[in-house]
């Protein structure tokens, strides 16, 4: 059952992007190029972007929850820190897996592309980029799952 649009997913929603900015914040000005890195920061609010892609995708908060384990994974195993122009990036490549890894039925690349502000040729590098990074580990143990969602309903 999806809960895109419900007010309890835009409050989860809100919470990540604080999340989020709080790491933003305490990364400061640090600058590091990675693949997930654009020219500049996106002019739009994370917890926007974050409604966008829970919107336009159709994902449920299981497959955000998992995203949001995914990114972590990700900036671990590459040694990434999170900064404002890799941050939404960083979100489009781990929803593109989790929905893939998720949900039976899912959309082209292209739509994808549409709705994260990206190109198809940077989409397919960013979900390859991912991929590799997560050295194509995409299960998620249902303990480390549980974690994750008390973790953010604690925040609400």
């Amino acid at each position: 059952m999806s809960a895109t649009g419900t007010t309890s997913t835009f409050a989860m929603l809100k919470v990540v992007a604080g999340l989020l900015h709080d790491v933003l914040l305490k990364n400061g000005g640090r600058k590091q190029k990675t693949w997930y890195d654009g020219e500049k920061a996106p002019g739009i609010p994370l917890d926007e972007y974050l409604k966008r892609l829970v919107r336009y995708t159709g994902c449920d908060m299981d497959t955000v929850i998992i995203a949001i384990i995914y990114i972590d994974r990700i900036c671990i195993n590459a040694n990434i820190i999170i900064t404002e122009n890799n941050v939404h990036r960083l979100l489009l490549a781990g929803f593109i897996v989790a929905i893939k890894w998720r949900q039976d039925r899912v959309h082209a690349n292209s739509h994808y592309a549409t709705v994260g502000g990206v190109t198809l040729k940077e989409l397919n590098r960013l979900e390859r980029t991912a991929l590799n990074d997560l050295k194509w580990e995409t299960h998620v143990e249902k303990s480390l799952y549980s974690k994750y969602q008390k973790q953010l309903a604690s925040n609400i």
